[in-house]
């Protein structure tokens, strides 16, 4: 059987103990405060610690791609392998990838020998770490590496996240919308529900409070889901939101199993604390 590794960068929102448990390992993307503190993703704050910090600051900090010598290396430890798989955050929004693809073509030169193969997730937080999570699964179950990227280029275009806002203000920062659009959204309790699509953010609806933004996402799934028995609940700082939907999926299905992620804080520095979002795999291909 061939020795198959499984590596993503911290966008997943998995914790590098966490990944581990599960059966991957992470590469941490980097974030910048004002002041020129650099913490790595994952690793040098806790999910609490950067919303303090981020509600703090009067600027967005700067989220960049892990560094060219963090990645050399992490692939370093996987030089008895035959295969390595790296799942990154969509590229459309970050370099990551490119960074990745650096290091492989550094390390073909050096005489490398598994083969190194990188696989865009076009979207980001916990459904990056589905992707993962999914190949250590069909390696697990022995599927060679041909059948494993196939179901992984699958995904790309099946696998969907969506986002509730509690606040349009880290939107407004990140440069995503208006001065004018946050003021109508803050005054009007609009809430915006956001996907990625084509590896983009993208707005698909708006409703006006959170528990119908709640109800708007459990609907979509049990109307979208391909599986009604296993769904993610991504959160940001907003534990108790988490246990709102929980309750509310399992009214519709009793026996659903409910994994809950942190949002991290390259992904909570758009989306802001409260934000809550699910991710599933979809019935009909998404693009």
């Amino acid at each position: 059987m061939s020795k198959i590794a499984v590596i993503a960068d911290s966008s997943c929102d998995y914790t590098p103990e966490r990944a581990k448990q599960a059966g991957f390992s992470v590469v941490p993307l980097q974030v910048t405060f004002e002041d020129g503190t650099v913490y790595r993703d994952g690793i040098d704050l806790t999910g609490e610690e950067f919303f303090k910090k981020l509600a703090a600051s009067k600027q967005l900090p700067k989220t960049s791609q892990p560094p060219l010598e963090t990645w050399m290396a992490e692939l370093h430890k996987y030089e008895d392998y035959d295969d390595i798989i790296i799942v990154t955050v969509s590229s459309k929004v970050s370099g990551t990838i490119n960074g990745a693809g650096i290091a492989r073509r550094m390390l073909r030169e050096e005489g490398f020998r598994p083969k190194i193969h990188l696989i865009d997730s076009q979207t980001a937080s916990a459904a990056v770490a589905a992707f993962a999570l999914e190949a250590v699964r069909m390696i697990k179950a022995g599927r060679p590496i041909q059948q494993i990227l196939s179901r992984l280029s699958y995904m790309q275009n099946h696998l969907a996240v969506y986002f509730i806002f509690d606040s349009l203000e880290y939107l407004r920062k990140g440069g995503r919308i208006g001065n004018v659009t946050m003021l109508a959204g803050k005054l009007m309790g609009i809430k915006p529900l956001m996907t990625f699509y084509e590896g983009l953010p993208k707005s698909v609806d708006k409703v006006r409070g959170m528990q119908a933004g709640y109800k708007k996402l459990v609907d979509g799934f049990l109307k979208n889901s391909t599986d009604l028995h296993h769904v993610t609940i991504i959160s940001s700082c907003a534990l108790d939101r988490v246990e709102i939907i929980t309750k509310m999926l399992q009214t519709h299905i009793s026996d659903i199993e409910i994994t809950s992620v942190e949002i991290g804080s390259v992904i909570g520095t758009y989306v802001g604390p409260g934000g809550v979002a699910l991710v599933y795999e979809e019935k009909e291909a998404r693009w």
